[in-house]
This record gives C-alpha cells, sequence and structure tokens, in this order.
C-alpha cells in the first residue's frame, strides 16, 4: 500500500510540474525564424534611429535576425492593418507611441486597440520649437512669434508630426495656451518637418531637439522653446533655450513616449521572453549611449501589463474627446 501511494504521489507531481516544463520548453524554442520590427515612422525621422538602436539590440537577445520595416501611412493605420494580417505568433513587433491614444480614434481607422497587446513604454522624449534665422517675418524669440499670430491670425502654418498624433495634439495644447491661431501641417516624421523649414517652406514647427541641432549649430535655425516643464540641460544647442514654464504657459505637458505593441493573443511565454529581452536591451551599453547621444529621450521603460492596458483605457477617452473639442474628428 505504502509502495502505490509512494508511486501515485510520483504521478501527481510530474504531472504538477509537466505544464511548467513544457512552457519553459515553448519559451525555450522562441524566435523560431528571423523577426520583423515595424517601425511606425518614415525613414528620415529621430524615430527611425530609436527603432534601428533596439531592433539591433534586441536580434542580439534573441538570437534572430530582426528586420526594421518602416510603414507609417494614413496616420499608422497601415502598419496596424499590417500587424493584424499576420499571426499573433510575437515574430513582428510593432513600435507604437502616445500617438496611439488619438489615432485608434481616427475615422478611417478598422482596427481598434483591443487587437492589441501592449508590451512595453521604453522611452519619453521631448521636443522643441523653431524657425529660419532669416524667416521674412522677422521671428527670433518666442515673443515676436506670439506678437506676430495674434496680430495675423491663421496666416502662418506650424508643422508637427501626422494628424491626431501626441505631436499634433502637444501643438494644439501650445497654441491654446498661448491664444495662438496657427495653421496645422501634417508631416509623416519630424526629418521632413525640419526639412522643410530649412528650406524656407514652411515658417515654424515642432521637432525633436536633435534633428534641430546641426541647423542651429550652422546657425540656420533659431530655436523659440522647449515644450516642456523645464530646459534641455544637457544638450549644447538647447540649454539655454526657456521651457513653456518660463515663458508663461501653464498647459499640462503630455510627454511623447516610445514602446511596443504586438498582436492580441500572442501566447504568455513570449510575451515574458519579449518583455525579459527588452529589459536587457535598455540595460545594454548601445542603448545607454543612445540616450547620451539624443540628449531630449530619458529612459521609462515600463514591462507590468497590467499597468500598460490601464494606461491606454485611461487616456484615451480624455483624448477622443480633446480632438473633438478642437475639431480634429467628428463628434460621433
Amino acid at each position: 500500500m505504502f509502495y502505490v501511494k509512494r508511486t501515485l504521489s510520483v504521478v501527481a507531481l510530474i504531472a504538477l510540474f509537466m505544464p511548467i516544463a513544457a512552457q519553459a520548453q515553448k519559451a525555450k524554442d522562441f524566435p523560431s525564424k528571423p523577426m520583423e520590427w515595424i517601425c511606425t515612422t518614415r525613414p528620415a525621422s529621430s524615430v527611425a534611429i530609436y527603432c534601428h538602436v533596439v531592433a539591433s539590440e534586441l536580434s542580439k537577445v534573441l538570437g534572430q535576425p530582426i528586420k526594421v520595416i518602416f510603414k507609417s501611412g494614413g496616420s499608422q493605420h497601415e502598419p496596424v492593418l499590417y500587424m493584424t494580417g499576420k499571426p499573433a505568433d510575437g515574430h513582428r513587433i510593432m513600435h507604437t507611441s502616445a500617438s496611439f491614444y488619438g489615432y485608434f480614434h481616427l475615422p478611417h481607422y478598422k482596427k481598434s486597440y483591443e487587437d492589441f497587446q501592449h508590451l512595453a513604454q521604453i522611452e519619453k522624449h521631448v521636443y522643441g520649437v523653431a524657425v529660419r534665422c532669416d524667416n521674412k517675418y522677422g521671428i527670433k524669440t518666442y515673443e515676436d512669434l506670439v506678437k506676430y499670430v495674434h496680430a495675423n491670425p491663421n496666416k502662418l502654418a506650424m508643422g508637427s508630426n501626422k494628424v491626431g498624433s501626441n505631436h499634433h495634439r502637444h501643438q494644439l495644447y501650445f497654441m491654446n495656451d498661448a491664444k495662438m491661431k496657427m495653421r496645422f501641417v501634417p508631416y509623416q516624421g519630424d526629418g521632413n518637418t525640419v526639412k522643410d523649414v530649412v528650406g524656407g517652406f514652411l515658417p515654424v514647427a515642432m521637432a525633436s531637439p536633435k534633428t534641430w541641432r546641426p541647423h542651429i549649430t550652422a546657425g540656420t535655425i533659431c530655436p523659440l522653446v522647449m515644450l516642456s516643464e523645464k530646459r534641455l540641460s544637457n544638450d549644447p544647442q538647447w540649454k539655454d533655450v526657456r521651457s513653456v514654464r518660463e515663458v508663461g504657459l501653464n498647459y499640462e505637458v503630455k510627454h511623447h513616449w516610445q514602446g511596443v505593441f504586438v498582436k492580441k493573443g500572442t501566447p504568455e511565454h513570449i510575451l515574458d521572453k519579449l518583455a525579459d529581452a527588452l529589459v536587457q536591451v535598455v540595460q545594454g551599453d548601445v542603448y545607454q549611449k543612445y540616450l547620451k547621444d539624443g540628449t531630449h529621450i530619458e529612459a521609462a521603460l515600463r514591462i507590468d501589463r497590467d499597468w500598460l492596458d490601464a494606461d491606454m483605457r485611461k487616456n484615451m477617452p480624455p483624448v477622443k474627446q480633446f480632438l473633438i473639442d478642437n475639431k480634429v474628428i467628428p463628434a460621433k
């Protein structure tokens, strides 16, 4: 009898640990083939650097090549459709950002946040507003910009990222608080935005301080204001540029973050392995150098999937209302 009971106990223990062993084996087997990193911006943008750095370092950790694919059409609708049309097996990872608080409300979107699993927020970015120094409007400072726009409402055009993006919303917050009426010009990535200001085709724009940097050094571009609560003290070209608080603006700064989505239904063991790999990437020397070179970037890794889901569900409704109030989307 004792022998039988002992045998049954051993069998029960084996049965108990078999699922754990199976999960461990599955995690070991992933990834089983080359992967794709879907970067939801243009190759010329500052965020493209983030995509290449993270994808390259993630490839080293996971032991499979990762191809960076740029898709950004239709205010990021193109990558959303691409991702949702592929298997939920973790072999495709989509770069995401705070802009998706707004994108999912755009009328042409056929997919929603419910089609995705939010895997991580990785970093936060800040942006700056600048003009060409020899612009024909005589704008050299933030005060010059306000004075000109107040005297000439809707004459100037200001460029930033896509319709409904975090950049677009931040531009609206900035203009509303300063009581400035300027036309909005959407761009796919801030590389082209800066290029058009440098070329004299766009009067004023918000973009990454790093993208503005070489043109400030050359004396072509004059920065006006940092769209953050404090100065960018670690950047030689921006350290003396005042923050929105210093010029008297009090709106709540909506900082931009970069992160990762995968398709809904991706197995938990794959989500865990990807999250663990991202921790290693962020702690690595290459990513740390990228942060130092960026100056406008702050590491802000979050991999708690419950928190990430709650963050999306908390922020999407007020962003939708803001887009309605500012006539970006219809009230329906």
